[in-house]
């Protein structure tokens, strides 16, 4: 278990890594699935698709990425709003959004306007991404897995071709974070013909328990020192 959670770094720690990406993809294949295929965390994809709106004169198309774009730009910016004045649980209340918009979305029809439900989990999923951007000291990130496929690509090309044996953990690390999203988004397709909008309140418990966890982790901590 110390392997998962490193007291000395509690931020960092794998276990919250591998879950929080697991949830990343968990919801990024609900929002594609359930919400007209707006993706709320993948904004490159999200790009793409609004150009393709534009190109189309999709009105509709154009309004839904652009809202998510912008509101995944804000929710970035409010993390540093919650860093620079919440002294030591700054992490623990940037949990608290995608949890409380997960629990509202979940109970939505699905004829909900996806302009609205799609932007509120944008918001809440760039500050679950902001508030934790490292696994054992290497950036990464929870909630869209290009950059950890390159991450873990080079460390293994490092290693296997440069004989450099400090990239193989770190290849690891990146490589099973890659891997979490993935099962978190195959999961999630997997789960959602079952329980439709309410697939994401799974998501929801698992965040939970990690922000639960992680507070009585930094509690304990702190109570030591």
């Amino acid at each position: 278990m110390h392997k998962l959670i490193d007291q000395r770094h509690l931020a960092e720690a794998r276990l919250f890594a591998i879950a929080l990406t697991f949830c990343g993809g968990f919801t990024d294949a609900f929002t594609y699935i359930q919400c007209d295929h707006t993706l709320a965390a993948a904004q490159t994809g999200n790009i793409v698709f609004l150009s393709a709106a534009l190109a189309n004169h999709n009105l509709l198309g154009v309004v839904d990425r652009l809202a998510s774009l912008i509101a995944f730009i804000i929710g970035l910016a409010v993390v540093s709003v919650f860093h620079a004045h919440i002294a030591h649980y700054w992490r623990v209340f940037c949990l608290m959004p995608i949890l409380v918009i997960g629990i509202i979305v979940g109970g939505l029809p699905a004829s909900f306007p996806t302009y609205i439900s799609v932007p509120a989990i944008s918001f809440g999923l760039a500050m679950q991404n902001a508030a934790f951007t490292k696994i054992e000291g290497l950036g990464y990130s929870s909630v869209f897995t290009s950059g950890n496929i390159k991450k873990s690509v080079v460390a293994w090309s490092e290693y296997y071709f440069h004989h450099d044996q400090s990239q193989r953990q770190p290849a690891l690390d990146y490589t099973v974070i890659v891997i979490s999203f993935a099962l978190g988004a195959i999961a999630s397709a997997q789960v959602q013909p079952i329980l439709h909008m309410k697939t994401i309140w799974l998501a929801v418990l698992i965040i939970l328990i990690i922000n639960v966890t992680y507070y009585l982790q930094k509690w304990s901590i702190e109570g030591k020192q």
